[in-house]
């Protein structure tokens, strides 16, 4: 767990406390319907932490994900994410998934409004 501290013009990061990837039993993503960084971290106690943002949060699980699949290959329980932005197999799947999927709704859309500019003949 890392600390962000900005001193005038300085930003510092000061580290609070570490864990073993092997000790982590749970992700909990409080609620995988709406945007909040707020998710909870099950090891011998339970952790409530708060991410930068939703999309970093996301980034996190995942990261903990591809490395548990690498390293210790357990059973990890990640609840309450939505499983399309978690998933490496998901059509949004990339290195950068959250501006991928920015971009993939923009695109969307804006197929969605020029569709709906046509005039039908």
């Amino acid at each position: 767990m890392v600390k962000h501290l900005r001193v005038d013009r300085e930003e510092k990061y000061e580290i609070l406390e570490k864990w073993f990837l092997k000790d982590l039993e749970m992700i909990d993503g409080k609620e995988a319907d709406t945007d909040n960084p707020y998710f909870d971290m099950h090891f011998h106690k339970v952790y409530n932490l708060e991410a930068y943002s939703c999309a970093s949060k996301y980034t996190f699980a995942r990261t903990l994900n591809k490395l548990n699949e690498i390293y210790l290959k357990k059973d990890l329980k990640i609840v309450n994410f939505d499983d399309t932005y978690l998933n490496d197999d998901s059509i949004w799947s990339s290195n950068n998934r959250d501006c991928l999927v920015l971009m993939r709704i923009c695109f969307y859309a804006s197929n969605l409004l020029c569709l709906s500019l046509c005039p039908l003949s």
